[in-house]
């Protein structure tokens, strides 16, 4: 497991899409849950990145569903309705 330079690898891989402020944004916030939670968290964010390979666009698919499965896991706290 390298968490070394998560955000710089993401960033690398999928791009920054058409709003580069709100991608880095999110690649930070991904690289400070892995400090954070640890493993669990960069497990998540790999499978992501990995299924993320067979698809036509691969950085807006995995901004789309790298939060949702965190979520899933109960990494990230639920939105509130």
């Amino acid at each position: 497991m390298d968490t070394e330079h998560i955000a710089r690898r993401l960033e690398t891989r999928f791009g920054l899409g058409t709003k580069p402020t709100l991608r880095r944004a999110l690649y930070q916030r991904l690289e400070a849950l892995v400090e954070a939670e640890g493993e669990r968290a960069y497990l998540v964010i790999a499978t992501v990145a990995a299924d993320a390979q067979n698809k036509t666009d691969k950085g807006r698919y995995f901004a789309f569903v790298v939060i949702r499965r965190l979520i899933e896991r109960g990494i990230l706290p639920a939105p509130e309705l």
